[in-house]
Order: structure tokens, then sequence, then C-alpha cells
């Protein structure tokens, strides 16, 4: 039996990005989900209107100052933030107007856009159809600054806007209910994922044929493998592989996972460390965002820890492959996620939001919490790093 992890070799089962799951279980989803909606509110009644429609026909929770954040004992600025922090989706609804200026110098609408990065909510958003020489200038370059990192939806009318509210949550409903997994140097999206600690079971809708048929060839060669979600990172073997046709090219897999070890790399032994007052955890940064970005690994503060220095590229393995979108920024966040998981860098992974490409390059935040090392000192604080991705 190979003791080896899998090389380079990638395959992708790209079709299943475009597969949307069951309306009941979109249902499931939007449970107790809860959705802000951010816009101007005397300018937009009509707008919000159709959000909250769109939010509810979903089966979701709107949070909206006129309905679920008035008469509080707080500020309007504190309740509005508050009730950013307490949701999972953000909605951001943008017109020609900034806005009044809050004490802190922005609009609550720019306001709480910031406060939704800063949590890591998912974001969708929508930017009136207006022709631009009538936005503010300060609307202006929200908007500008929003899309060099995001990709936003242009409405035109209120019923086309809650179509798209409505499209933009259900495709947030797939990514979550479908994840992406790697299995060694195969990626999909599985439909259900479960275990117990020593066996891990996979539950996917396959549509390529070249990734059933790896499957069937890892099985049998009973070969370790590196198993990835977004949630952990494992060495495993195939005990077991059964596949139903439903149609030409598409197979309903089962896949039982022994684990033989939690996949950890070396850095990951020498984060409690420091040398010359450097700590490991600085060290790891450095190392991924020059790796990511290209950008200088080391000084000569740095040079103390040797190979650990040098650069890692998680994403190395699909650069210059010329993936779509819908393909693209869930596996991005899935190879960061298991770099940050071997590493030892992260506890929890906050959010990876990959930008549109502009002019070949697109922008990468990636925002995680390191893990508490000791019981008596507070939590670390989170991580950010931010830059221009060439190659993706």
């Amino acid at each position: 039996m190979s003791n080896q992890v899998m090389g380079p070799h990638v395959d992708i089962d790209q079709r299943s990005a475009s597969v949307l799951p069951r309306q009941e279980d979109i249902a499931d989803w939007a449970s107790g989900r809860r959705i802000f909606v951010s816009s101007l509110i005397t300018d937009m009644l009509d707008e919000r209107a159709a959000s909250r429609s769109a939010i509810a026909d979903i089966g979701a929770d709107p949070v909206m100052f006129e309905h679920e954040l008035g008469a509080q004992d707080v500020s309007a600025d504190e309740a509005y933030l508050a009730g950013v922090r307490g949701s999972d989706v953000y909605v951001g609804l943008w017109g020609p107007r900034y806005g009044v200026r809050m004490s802190d110098g922005y609009s609550a609408t720019h306001a709480e856009f910031l406060e939704a990065e800063k949590q890591g909510l998912r974001l969708c958003l929508f930017v009136g159809d207006a022709n631009s020489s009538d936005f503010d200038g300060q609307q202006r370059d929200l908007i500008a600054g929003a899309r060099n990192l995001y990709t936003t939806s242009t409405w035109h009318t209120v019923d086309d806007l809650q179509e798209r509210i409505r499209t933009r949550l259900m495709a947030l409903a797939a990514e979550d209910l479908a994840p992406w997994v790697r299995l060694g140097p195969l990626f999909f999206r599985a439909t259900d994922i479960s275990g117990d600690g020593t066996k891990l079971i996979i539950k996917a809708q396959v549509r390529s044929a070249s990734v059933h048929a790896e499957l069937g060839q890892l099985r049998d060669a009973r070969t370790q493998i590196v198993f990835a979600s977004t949630a952990e990172s494992k060495v495993v073997r195939i005990d077991r592989l059964s596949s139903t046709m439903r149609s030409t090219n598409v197979h309903d897999e089962t896949i039982e996972l022994s684990v033989v070890s939690q996949r950890q790399s070396a850095a990951a032994v020498f984060r409690l460390g420091s040398i010359n007052g450097v700590p490991a955890d600085e060290v790891q940064k450095k190392s991924l965002t020059a790796g990511l970005f290209g950008e200088p690994a080391s000084d000569d503060s740095f040079s103390p820890w040797g190979a650990l220095t040098a650069p890692v590229d998680p994403l190395k393995l699909i650069r210059r492959l010329g993936l779509d979108d819908s393909v693209l920024r869930p596996i991005v966040s899935l190879l960061i996620t298991q770099h940050l998981f071997e590493s030892g860098s992260a506890a929890v992974v906050n959010a990876v939001v990959l930008g549109p490409s502009v002019v070949g390059k697109r922008r990468l935040k990636v925002t995680w919490a390191p893990p508490k090392i000791y019981d008596n000192v507070p939590a670390p604080s989170t991580v950010t790093i931010e830059g221009l991705l060439s190659g993706v």
C-alpha cells in the first residue's frame, strides 16, 4: 500500500457548479437566516419592499430598520451596525445619493457595508441603473471601491431587482448546501458530508466522466490522499465507492473514507515559537502573502527562520487554468482554507473574498482567526491579508 500523497495533477468537475438545490433544501437553508437590507430608506421605499418580498419568498428573515430595528433605546447608528452584526447576509441597494454623513464621516449605508465586510457576511450588491453622472461623488467612490473587490448587479425596475435578489440568494444557498471538496487530485461538489472522526462519508452528484473514472482508480489504488473541505483537512483512504448512473455522465456517488491522520504541514509544528522576537504566525503570514501576491517574503529579521519563510502558494494547482468564476471562487476559498488549517494558522476562516478580473488581476482578501494557544490569555486578533492575484 502506498503512503505517498497524490501529486500536482488536478481534475475539476466544472459542470456541477450549475446545479441548484431542491426548493425544500433552499427553504431549510433559509430558515432562521437573517438578511440585512441596506439602503437609503426614504429614497427607496419600493425597492426595499421588493427586497423584503424576495427574502421572504425563500423563507429567510429580512432585517430592516423600519421593521425590525426601530423603537430601541440605542442610537440609530448603533442599531444599524448591530443589525449587520446579527445577520448572515448583506444586501446593499445603492442609488445616486450617498446620504447624510454620520459622526464617523460615513453615510449609514457606507458604514453598514464596511461592517458587513468586517464581519465576513456574504455580500449581495445592487446598483441602480441611473446615469452615472447623476451619482454623488462620494457614492461613485463607494461603488468604484466595491467593484474593485466584488461583482455588482444593476437593476432596471423594481420587479427586476426583486428577481435578482431572489436569484442571488438561491445561488448562495447552492454554495452552502453543496460545498466544494478536494479528494486527492479531484475537485467536486458534495451534497452531504458526514463522519465520526475516523470515518467520512461523502455524497455527490458527479457530472464529469473523468472525475467519476478517477474516483474508481483512487479506490482501487488504495492510496493515501488529501481530503479537504472548508471546515477541515485530513489524509484519508477510499474504502468503498458506490455509484448509480442517473443519466449519461451524471453519477450519484457515495464515497466512504478512512481517516489516516490529520493533515498538518511542518510549519504548524513551529507556530508557537519565535526567533529574534519574530513570532511564527507572522512568518507564516509573510510566506502566504509572498506566495499569493508575489511580494517579498522575508527581510533580515526573518532570516533565522530559514526555509519557513519561503513563499507558499496554495493556488499553484489552479493558476493558468482559466476557470469560470462560478468554479474559481469556491476552489480558491477551499485551497486557501485548506492551507490555513494545515499550517495551524487558523482556527476559523472568516472570509475568502475574490474580486472580478480587472486587467488580468483579481483582488483577494482573506480574514481568519488564529487558534487560541493558552486558556488564560485573550483570544488573538483576527488576521487579514489583501492584494492582487495574477494568473487565476
